[in-house]
């Protein structure tokens, strides 16, 4: 008999390159192929029509919503209801289920997304005729939905235009409870000969065969499907918007492209279901390691979403019509219908509107910001010590080192390998005695052990996944060899799962004794990634607490999992501290649980390029702190490749490099000149950003906007930035960069969408578009980074080894003025470990350069100036002499650097006060003024005055 370790090193090739047989295509998929047929069947009859209906509801004139019974024309003895609620900020739910039918339909993804029952509008007035219903609402009365009767149709209009409309096209489809005597029946009236559409209609609408409704076979695995067909189809419309964004996860364009029509671009549909996709393609609809079913549609006129809260796996067609809009299709293999209409009507109230339903990335720990070093693995506790002490002695800055699988003994996590981590307490203080941090791995599947306590005692709870008969304990491959899964469905897991993360209970054979409060947590391998078995994932016939199938829950499962995470990490501490874990897998609302990574992308261009059009689409998708590992997970990338790919990581939300067991090692110190340098330099910019990112994180934690902002969200009416996707704004900074992700780039050209003056970070220069284009210089040594005018620029500019050593270091401000001779910034400052924040413990300055024109003159003077924001904006109890401001009370501004001054100032002084040191140069009529040390704190209210006549 084969041992684990021989069964994996077979395993392994197969499962370490992409291979397409591995993963389903739609035609592969029984349920997807019937959804696909239906639409096709739909478009060949031209008098085609959804045979659903309600009846219509009795509505008193101001009630949010109704229910009401929902008829089928093709299953007149199946009983359907439908829920239609109009929300507060005028969020519409859709809901439809299946009444008293022979099984119950999942019906708990939103128990897992939504942070709580969304509010009743009080704001609606309803009107009902013969044919349809009708709201009006909203603070303008502008807001209709209309519900057509007979075929259902559901349509959101603004201004008497449609938004979004649901069943237009008639692909409504939820597929019944049955049992296998029906769908005889079924086959034998058609065997008859009798005609399909005039006697059994069920046979044209569902198809005349019964396509994979009982058991599906892929490759070696056959799927037992015990409650039949019952998958749901839904078409939605965008009928005014030509771009369509989210979706995530995807390797693909930001504005999604079409997957059938004449331009189409791929031809399966985008697929979400969450899987382990070793070198995934750079350019495909394929589904990758999390799926979020929210899509946003734009125009230059309005932003809308719909957020189709469903847990199993889906396919989405799209099709861009010739008329401007899109079609949508959606096809999901079991749940209810929950759909969530978000009336926009710009991109940032869309976000805020999600935010609402499924909340905000928190406020992360501030070191978590900074730069992070992993790789699959560091070998042992003198590596780590080694790796640090290299960074400190080439002047890196590094904030926090990671563990990836090998510490633990044989693969049982939370159990160091004592061989190679003899002391990992000590290790672990080592680190983090210079105010580092270690990030260590807890992957989902525990090894089936008894010698392993976690293993053991989640056994004896009968917490674990099981197989289809629902009787003991699945088993399934992975790096452990044979292994079993915790079910986070499982409320007995909850306290169990919390009590392995103490470090400090005597009660160590399940608690982690052996680790500290500070070590963050990498959640990996939670798809969940399974070795042996279908398309590397669960069987979807395993069954979850509750008595779900795992098809109805397969994409929150790892959500689950770093949910409950967090919540262990966080009760580590009395009071809490804020957690930081990463995790592969998500869903719609894992963005309340840390941050998330792109997974395993290669050492290519192409990833490099497509990376940053993830994070993105992530943003999109309500979860912002993102990045993707720099470098590439595999190969060996040249070093012009390596420090192109540092400046995209150093501006992403999620910061860290990473590599294969199997690559060279490439820590930064170890280039050659110039590369070291380079990247030394780009790792400063960096750490001197940390204000601007932890500034655009508190605005994202209370907005839901995203921190990395397309063009689109920058832009809204702007129609030549919705399909652009290789730039973005770095929160409301006014920091433009475009990296560069192709070899051998001298020059770029970034899109401006405005008539305003952009300065260049590093050199002042100004730039006024041409033609809507800046062109800038891009050798390896330059990064395009723009300040867009009327920005200000908050940095810290003191080299330090990590991020927590910054804490009381000086503040310099570069003040772009604009065109018209203003402009405003922030900063957002807290202990960056605790909670304080939430009882006023900040700072929080809002900084602003005002300027007086002289007639026919121009600008006459500027007046600089830092106001307290946390009062304006009455932050909990706020005292601006609270205990954290106390404590950086010392904090200076040591430099302003004002940019865009046609000429030299007359005098520069604090307003009331005394002159200050001053130089102005101009080149170019490029003008520059730096004040030096103007002896201001950057807790306290003031003002410096620049004349200029």
């Amino acid at each position: 008999m084969w041992s684990p370790g021989t069964f994996l090193l077979l395993l392994l090739p197969t499962v370490l390159a992409f291979k397409p047989s591995d993963f389903k295509t739609c035609s592969q998929s029984g349920f997807c192929r019937r959804g696909r047929a239906l639409a096709e069947r739909s478009q060949e009859l031209s008098s085609w029509h959804s045979p659903y209906s309600i009846e219509p509801p009795e509505l008193s004139p101001h009630q949010p919503g109704f229910t009401t019974n929902v008829h089928s024309s093709v299953y007149p003895n199946v009983k359907f209801v439908l829920d239609v609620i109009i929300h507060e900020e005028g969020i519409v739910r859709v809901r439809m289920d299946e009444e008293n039918g022979l099984r119950k339909r999942y019906n708990e993804a939103t128990q897992w997304a939504l942070i709580g029952e969304p509010l009743l509008s009080d704001d609606v007035l309803w009107t009902v005729d013969s044919k349809k219903a009708k709201a009006v609402y909203g603070s303008k009365k502008d807001m209709e939905l209309v519900v057509d009767f007979n075929p259902l149709k559901i349509t959101l209009f603004r201004g008497g235009v449609e938004q979004v409309v649901l069943n237009g096209r008639g692909l409504l489809h939820m597929e019944h409870f049955r049992t296998k005597e029906d769908s005889k029946l079924a086959e034998h009236i058609e065997g008859e000969g009798q005609s399909v559409l005039q006697v059994n209609s069920a046979a044209w609408f569902e198809g005349d065969t019964q396509d994979a409704f009982w058991d599906e076979t892929f490759s070696t695995w056959t799927d037992t499907k015990p409650k039949g067909p019952e998958s749901l189809s839904l078409d939605i419309t965008f009928p005014n918007h030509a771009h369509v964004y989210g979706i995530p996860q995807h390797a693909t364009n930001l504005s999604l492209p079409s997957t059938t029509g004449p331009t189409a671009r791929y031809t399966d549909p985008f697929r979400l279901y969450n899987a382990d996709v070793f070198e995934y393609l750079a350019d495909s609809p394929t589904s990758l390691y999390g799926s979020i079913p929210l899509m946003h549609a734009h125009s230059a006129t309005s932003t809308v979403a719909v957020f189709n809260a469903i847990a199993s796996e889906t396919w989405i067609d799209i099709t861009h019509v010739e008329k401007g809009g899109v079609e949508t299709h959606w096809i999901s293999e079991s749940g209810i219908l929950d759909v969530f209409l978000l009336p926009g009507p710009t991109p940032a109230d869309v976000f805020t509107q999600y935010a609402h339903l499924t909340g905000t990335a928190p406020l992360p720990a501030h070191w978590s910001l900074g730069y992070h070093q992993c790789r699959w693995n560091y070998v042992s506790s003198d590596d780590v010590r080694g790796v640090q002490d290299r960074f400190d002695e080439d002047d890196f800055p590094v904030d926090v080192f990671w563990l990836d699988i090998e510490y633990a003994e044989d693969h049982k996590y939370f159990m160091w390998n004592k061989k190679t981590f003899p002391d990992p307490v000590e290790m672990t203080k080592d680190v983090e005695a210079v105010e580092r941090k270690m990030v260590i791995i807890v992957d989902p599947h525990l090894k089936r052990s008894n010698d392993y306590p976690v293993y053991k005692r989640a056994s004896e709870l009968e917490v674990l996944v099981k197989p289809k008969s629902g009787e003991g304990e699945y088993e399934g491959w992975c790096w452990p060899g044979s292994s079993s899964w915790i079910d986070f469905f499982h409320p007995g897991s909850w306290d169990f799962w919390i009590s392995l993360f103490k470090t400090d209970t005597i009660d160590s054979q399940w608690s982690w004794t052996e680790s500290t409060n500070n070590v963050g947590i990498w959640n990996d391998m939670n798809e969940p990634s399974v070795f042996n078995g279908p398309e590397i994932t669960m069987p979807k016939d395993n069954i979850h607490y509750g008595g779900w199938e795992h098809r109805d829950v397969h994409n929150i499962n790892g959500m689950l999992f770093a949910n409950h995470t967090f919540q262990a990490a966080e009760a580590r501490t009395d009071p809490p501290r804020r957690p930081f874990v990463l995790t592969r897998a998500f869903y719609a609302g894992s963005q309340r649980f840390g941050a998330m990574w792109t997974g395993d992308n290669l050492g290519t261009w192409e990833h490099m390029a497509v990376g940053i059009k993830m994070v993105l689409a992530n943003g999109v998708g309500g979860m912002p702190f993102a990045g993707s590992d720099v470098g590439g997970f595999f190969g060996n990338p040249e070093p012009e490749m390596l420090v192109r790919w540092y400046v995209v990581g150093a501006f992403s939300p999620f910061f860290r490099a990473h590599a294969h067991i199997d690559t060279k090692r490439r820590e930064p110190y170890l280039l050659e000149e110039p590369y070291k340098s380079l990247v030394r330099d780009i790792l400063r910019l960096r750490y001197s950003m940390l204000p601007v990112w932890y500034t655009a994180f508190r605005e994202t934690s209370e907005s839901g906007v995203p921190i990395l902002r397309p063009q689109y969200v920058m832009f809204p009416e702007d129609d030549a930035g919705f399909g652009i996707d290789d730039q973005f704004y770095v929160g409301s900074s006014g920091l433009l960069v475009k990296p560069v992700t192709e070899k051998g780039v001298k020059e770029v050209s970034v899109y401006i969408a405005e008539d305003q003056v952009y300065y260049d970070y590093f050199t002042n220069q100004p730039h006024r578009p041409k033609n809507r284009q800046i062109t800038l210089p891009a050798n390896l040594d330059q990064i395009p980074l723009l300040i867009r005018g009327g920005s200000i620029i908050p940095t810290r500019e003191r080299p330090r080894r990590s991020s927590p050593l910054m804490k009381h270091d000086p503040f310099t401000l570069r003040i772009a003025l604009d065109t018209s001779g203003n402009a405003r910034g922030e900063v957002y400052l807290d202990d960056g470990e605790t909670y304080g924040y939430g009882k006023g413990d900040v700072v929080w300055r809002g900084f602003g350069a005002e300027s007086t024109k002289r007639k026919g003159k121009g600008i006459g003077a500027v007046r600089i100036s830092s106001v307290d924001l946390a009062v304006r904006t009455q932050v909990g109890a706020y005292d601006p002499k609270n205990e954290f401001a106390r404590s950086v009370g010392d904090v200076r501004v040591e430099k302003l650097v004002v940019l865009g001054l046609e000429k030299k100032p007359l005098s520069v002084g604090l307003e009331g006060g005394s002159e200050l040191e001053w130089e102005f140069a101009s080149k170019d009529g490029a003008g520059v003024l730096v004040i030096k040390d103007p002896a201001v704190r950057v807790v306290d209210d003031w003002a410096v005055v620049v004349k200029l006549e």
